[in-house]
């Protein structure tokens, strides 16, 4: 009889990690959630410069920043030249804020998975299942932006600043890609047991997460080896699936590994 009671008690500890694992894996973040680019309020004023920076994102993506004119982004944002100095100053800070409003939406993009997993990993020890949930959650997120949200009108400039990042990049790193590059590898070290200090590990997140980004910069390679003309459903949900199996294997394969 006691045997059977103490077969039947709860394991409070694993309790936790299966809610907390739940949590990670219970949505896939299909579709994107719509957010909007340089978000303002109705104001004219402010709508007028929201023009401007989607106008300037559009046309160095495009152009590149010493090639893409101040005159040019004036007119394909239906204003003119004098309005980027009464609302940036110059052709730089309007840059500048450009690569914040980018951050800004990246940044809303994982606010959800990014709070959850901060809060988790400071409650104290956390399983590696959870690890791997994180990593999952953090890759499925981006998937589904890429694919369903506003990516695509921020590619070209990210392409850009990652091949010759501009004096105005670390706005961009400091305050969205070096924090979410930071939470993603920390997740990876629980998951694997790997030092978190280590290039290692570092490299391991960056190799990792660079699977989400084929599907982007690579699609049309892929879209033409499918003989496709666009991902389906369907389609997005094997991708998901075959990323949260590379997590599986990889951490799996490199726990096995450490003492």
């Amino acid at each position: 009889m006691a045997e059977g009671f103490a077969s039947r008690r709860k394991n409070p500890e694993k309790d936790r990690i299966t809610q907390l694992f739940d949590i990670f894996t219970r949505s896939s973040n299909f579709p994107a959630v719509e957010r909007e680019l340089f978000p303002v309020s109705p104001n004219k004023g402010e709508q007028a410069r929201r023009k401007l920076l989607l106008a300037a994102l559009e046309k160095i993506g495009a152009k590149g920043y010493e090639n893409a004119s101040v005159r040019e982004i004036a007119e394909a944002a239906g204003q003119n030249v004098a309005a980027i100095a009464y609302y940036f100053g110059t052709k730089d800070k309007l840059y500048a804020a450009v690569l914040l409003g980018i951050g800004e939406y990246l940044s809303s993009v994982f606010a959800a998975v990014a709070a959850d997993s901060r809060r988790m990993l400071a409650e104290g020890p956390v399983d590696p299942e959870i690890g791997r949930g994180i990593l999952k959650r953090m890759m499925r997120t981006f998937l589904g932006e890429q694919l369903g949200g506003d990516f695509e009108k921020i590619r070209l400039v990210m392409m850009r600043e990652q091949a010759d990042p501009s004096e105005n990049f670390d706005l961009l790193y400091r305050g969205t890609l070096g924090p979410l590059h930071e939470l993603f590898t920390r997740a990876m070290c629980i998951a694997t047991g790997e030092d978190p200090a280590s290039t290692e590990v570092v490299f391991r997140a960056h190799a990792i997460f660079g699977q989400v980004l084929a599907f982007k910069l690579a699609r049309t390679t892929l879209l033409r080896r499918l003989g496709k003309s666009q991902l389906d459903a369907a389609d997005v949900t094997s991708i998901a699936d075959i990323l949260d199996q590379h997590v599986d294997f990889i951490c799996g394969g490199l726990k096995g590994t450490r003492p």
